[in-house]
């Protein structure tokens, strides 16, 4: 399943090992460029232990910024975007077939300090919905944490089990 008649062309950078620990065992790096606002992102899908990935994204102007994933770009358009990190997703999906896909939608300054339910979760969560994953994964939406996370139906048994798992992960 590809989206990329309505996403970026991206290219896949390499592998980093850095921020690896007894969680995460590495990143995969992608990196595309907007046409239409000439912006450049970095996507980051950091693996974990039982083929969960999280998912984050920046624009490479703010590289070195500390809250780097919580920048607002204003290029407005972010349904290019999304569909680009979600074709970048499927083929990470093609590295390991049994990945499961989490978010967590970063707070920004106009967002309430306890970062439950931020904009940027409420848009992503939308987003997710309307993508047409339901074949290949269960969606779980956790407002509290503002976490949203995709299932893989193929290689998940036990998805309450899992989902605990991942909650147990997040709330450490």
């Amino acid at each position: 399943m590809s989206l990329t008649e309505c996403s970026y062309p991206f290219e896949y950078i390499g592998v980093s090992k850095t921020g690896a620990d007894k969680y995460q065992q590495d990143t995969l790096i992608y990196r595309f460029r907007s046409s239409k606002s000439s912006h450049e992102y970095e996507v980051h899908i950091e693996r974990f232990k039982n083929h969960l990935c999280c998912i984050k994204f920046f624009d490479t102007s703010s590289t070195h910024r500390f809250g780097r994933f919580s920048q607002l770009t204003d290029t407005f358009e972010p349904r290019t975007i999304f569909r680009t990190v979600a074709d970048i997703a499927l083929d990470a999906l093609n590295l390991d077939p049994f990945s499961s896909f989490c978010f967590v939608g970063a707070a920004d300054d106009r967002d309430a300090p306890d970062g439950v339910k931020t904009r940027r979760y409420r848009v992503y969560k939308a987003y997710i919905k309307r993508l047409g994953f339901e074949e290949l994964f269960e969606s779980a939406f956790y407002d509290h944490y503002s976490l949203g996370v995709l299932i893989n139906r193929k290689a998940v048994t036990d998805i309450d089990a899992y989902m605990q798992q991942i909650l147990d992960f997040v709330t450490v």
